[in-house]
């Protein structure tokens, strides 16, 4: 049995369907999309989702003090990726002997099995985020923040059913509970560079490095990878050895304002792909498949964990306060609360 999911707040819920329905065209494999919110103001649609898609505090096994603390100490994204390890245990759990992982901006171009496949002989697979030697380095985006990022890009991750992703999974579950904030002090970069940890604490023939440029192609690496589209079929070859050419299976659409690129329009926030015009098929495909979608549906709900139950607005400077209490060991029963005696007050 193999299985796929997201994580997403609920106003991303239309954009994890979008990565569904072009999995489903790809794969035959169960898929999931967990909500990391709440849906009291949006009860409605809470009562019309799939099946498939299940609300992450009512499956998972994270205590409601604890789910309460690190939804206030960590902002969205930062939350979202801390129960990423603890959604694999549960869909573990479930029966299912391979897992992939995939953010809710990547969108699936060809089929999954070569992915699958990967986890035959490993326990783990991950892709780096770039794989080419250049000097100068041709990215917009600077290498140097690979080495705040880490390596591995975790918009990706598969795992297969072993006593080894068990032991890796009760390890890296642990450091996210207590450390899945962005910090360049502390070294983190939410779940993502704990996984720079992998090659020294599991033997080689337990991972695998992908170095398939077909899989988690992204902003990062396009100055390395050209997409070519044959007969309807898309292909990665490397910019810099004209000779590799791969199936391109899935694109990372990360960073991108997803309502501009319903109407048609693929802004990104801090780069610009003019100077790859083959990338525009690709980016055609995935802004049509978001102007088909129901996006637009969920798009506008609030996420409430950004809100004291009064709904005053939480800050960055009160997540971090709070959290640099419970270092101190000093906690609140609910810190969105707010009243006497409460961390609001």
């Amino acid at each position: 049995m193999n299985a796929l999911f997201t994580i997403v707040a609920k106003n991303y819920t239309g954009l994890a369907q979008v990565l569904e329905a072009s999995v489903r065209k790809n794969s035959n494999a169960d898929f999931f999309i967990f909500v990391a919110d709440e849906w009291q103001q949006a009860n409605e649609l809470k009562q019309s989702l799939p099946a498939n898609v299940l609300i992450a505090r009512e499956v998972l096994t994270i205590h409601t003090d604890l789910w309460q603390q690190m939804a206030f100490k960590y902002n969205l994204v930062e939350f979202c990726t801390a129960i990423k390890a603890n959604c694999f245990q549960y869909l573990f759990t479930k029966g299912y002997e391979k897992i992939l992982y995939l953010d809710p901006d990547v969108y699936v171009f060809s089929t999954l099995q070569s992915v699958f496949n990967q986890l035959n002989d490993v326990s783990i697979v991950v892709t780096p985020h770039i794989l080419n030697v250049q000097t100068p380095f041709k990215g917009q985006y600077a290498d140097d923040l690979f080495l705040l990022n880490g390596t591995f890009n975790l918009g990706f991750i598969g795992l297969k059913n072993s006593q080894t992703t068990q032991d890796f999974l009760n390890w890296w579950h642990h450091r996210l509970i207590q450390h899945c904030f962005f910090d360049n002090d502390r070294g983190t970069a939410t779940d993502q560079k704990w996984v720079n940890l992998l090659p020294a604490l599991f033997q080689a023939s337990e991972f695998h490095i992908s170095r398939h440029r077909g899989m988690n192609m992204a902003p990062w690496n396009f100055h390395e990878r050209k997409v070519i589209v044959t007969n309807e079929l898309f292909f990665v070859q490397d910019r810099d050895d004209e000779s590799i050419v791969e199936p391109l299976i899935f694109a990372h659409f990360s960073g991108y304002d997803y309502s501009q690129a319903v109407a048609g329009q693929m802004v990104h926030k801090t780069t610009s792909s003019n100077n790859y015009p083959d990338l525009q098929p690709m980016f055609d495909a995935y802004a049509l498949a978001l102007a088909n979608s129901q996006f637009t549906t969920y798009a506008a709900l609030t996420y409430s964990y950004n809100m004291f139950v009064n709904g005053t607005s939480i800050i960055s400077l009160h997540r971090r306060m709070y959290r640099r209490l419970l270092e101190e060991q000093i906690t609140y029963a609910n810190p969105f609360l707010i009243g006497a005696g409460s961390y609001f007050e």
